[in-house]
């Protein structure tokens, strides 16, 4: 669509001054806190990460990534969809709109792999990932994968980071 410009005609230009204050923005911005509720771990300098996706299908299965992250002493994190349906804080979100992490080790559970959220974690050293579907994208970025259902897998693997530890 064109500006239609006519003739002669002219807007009024008026300069003017903002005195705005904190007050007066309805989104003022708020501390970003960026440490695992269960170790204190900063995200962006952990060692070990263990994240999920929209394959944990609700933040009542979070218990199970935790409960991995805890055994291996690792903070924890979302992609991008987990955390804008506030299953997760917005701070664990990892990816390209969110934290970029470079650990030894990131565990991927139930994450498709867009390639939004792998441009927050291809600098990890290894990429292990976790899903029920074999074509998900994220397996072609992965070092080790597990193809199959992380309720079933991620106790077993717990378990057996216990029985080590």
């Amino acid at each position: 669509i064109e500006a239609q410009h006519e003739a002669g005609k002219t807007a009024p230009v008026t300069a003017f001054s903002a005195q705005l204050g904190d007050a007066d923005f309805a989104d003022a911005p708020q501390q970003v806190v960026m440490q695992d509720q269960a170790g204190g771990v900063l995200l962006p300098e952990a060692a070990l990460v263990v994240s999920g996706g929209r394959g944990m299908k609700g933040p009542e299965n979070w218990n199970l990534i935790e409960d991995l992250a805890q055994a291996l002493g690792a903070a924890t994190a979302c992609s991008k969809p987990v955390s804008d349906v506030d299953w997760r804080p917005h701070h664990e979100h990892v990816g390209q709109t969110g934290i970029t992490v470079s650990p030894n080790l990131y565990i991927a559970c139930g994450i498709s792999g867009a390639i939004q959220h792998l441009a927050g974690v291809n600098s990890s050293k290894v990429i292990v990932v976790i899903n029920k579907d074999p074509e998900a994208p994220f397996f072609k970025a992965a070092d080790y994968g597990i193809v199959g259902d992380v309720f079933d897998v991620l106790p077993k693997l717990t378990a057996a980071v216990k029985a080590l530890g």
